[in-house]
């Protein structure tokens, strides 16, 4: 399998007010045929510019560590796998045409 390849797309920053001020810092996520974008607020007083990606980051890996383990108990083993399979109700290609 191929690795995720993961880009800053964008850096917008958000100054409605000077106390509530955020940055969004938005990734982009490309492995063929899959490619998404997800954004990370983050206040601006939190961090300065030089650490601002940096921290983007480290947010954006604990999104998908919480993810990950809020879905684990998808997780279906081979076996499992196989016997979905084995279930499929889709018709035959050969009983297409036949009336």
């Amino acid at each position: 399998m191929s690795k995720f390849k993961i880009t800053v797309a964008r850096i917008e920053v958000d100054a409605r007010g000077k106390q509530d001020a955020q940055v969004r810092i938005t990734f982009r996520i490309d492995r063929a045929p899959i490619s998404f974008q997800v954004p990370i607020l983050l206040s601006i007083r939190d961090f300065d510019d030089t650490e601002m990606v940096q921290a983007a980051r480290s947010a954006l890996y604990r999104t998908f560590v919480e993810l990950a383990a809020q879905s684990q108990k998808w997780k279906l083993t081979p076996e499992d796998l196989r016997q979905l399979s084995s279930m499929s109700l889709r018709p035959s290609s050969r009983s297409k045409g036949s009336i």
